[in-house]
């Protein structure tokens, strides 16, 4: 079988260390970071599509999360080693907001910025506006990444952007997950980027950070 292939059955088996094993060797064979990323793990995540009351679907939905956020975890090393420099430093803070639980791809995202060059603060999943305030009072912090999957919070995720607009009009906002993608017309009138992958991560650096 593929490494693609291996590691996906070893998701579905909850086979952490064997999962976690795979990731490794690949990495230390050459597989670059943004392809075990972009091409493989979030590949994987996005074939499960759960009914809200397939329970059994659920729990090895949560069982594959846990070991990715591990394997995340793992590869964070390869992060520092690799690690790029951006020409102007720039801060970034990552958060899903209040009712986002779903913090698989902004933990992804937070290494891939990093990766890049980034002074990067994670600060997780359903974060309260007030606690995302304070953060970016007290970091300084140049961009605040909004990350949502889930598109029922969009009611959230407008609230957030109006008040963080409000008291931090100077800290730019980009969004980021299905939410935003799936309603990027809507979005794109309040956020001042779209970033939901490398290509557009890169783009970014060269147009906006240039």
């Amino acid at each position: 079988m593929s490494f693609y292939d291996d590691l996906k059955h070893a998701l579905h088996s909850n086979d952490k260390a064997g999962a976690v094993n795979l990731v490794i060797t690949a990495l230390d064979e050459g597989m670059a970071l943004v392809e075990l990323y972009e091409n493989v793990l979030a590949d994987i995540l996005n074939t499960i599509d759960c009914d809200p009351y397939d329970e059994a679907c659920i729990w090895l939905e949560h069982q594959i999360s846990s070991i990715t956020r591990t394997i995340l975890e793992v590869t964070y090393p390869y992060v520092v080693r690799q690690k790029k420099t951006l020409d102007q430093p720039k801060h970034v803070v990552i958060a899903c907001p209040e009712n986002e639980t779903h913090e698989l791809g902004a933990l992804m995202g937070a290494n891939l910025f990093e990766y890049e060059g980034f002074t990067t603060t994670y600060i997780g999943a359903d974060t309260p506006t007030s606690v995302l305030e304070r953060a970016l009072s007290t970091l300084k912090a140049d961009y605040v990444v909004l990350s949502v999957s889930n598109a029922y919070h969009l009611f959230d995720v407008d609230r957030a952007i109006a008040r963080l607009r409000k008291t931090h009009s100077e800290v730019g906002i980009i969004g980021s997950g299905r939410a935003f993608v799936t309603n990027r017309a809507h979005f794109e009138k309040t956020v001042d980027a779209i970033i939901n992958d490398h290509a557009a991560l890169r783009r970014f650096i060269e147009e906006v950070l240039a």
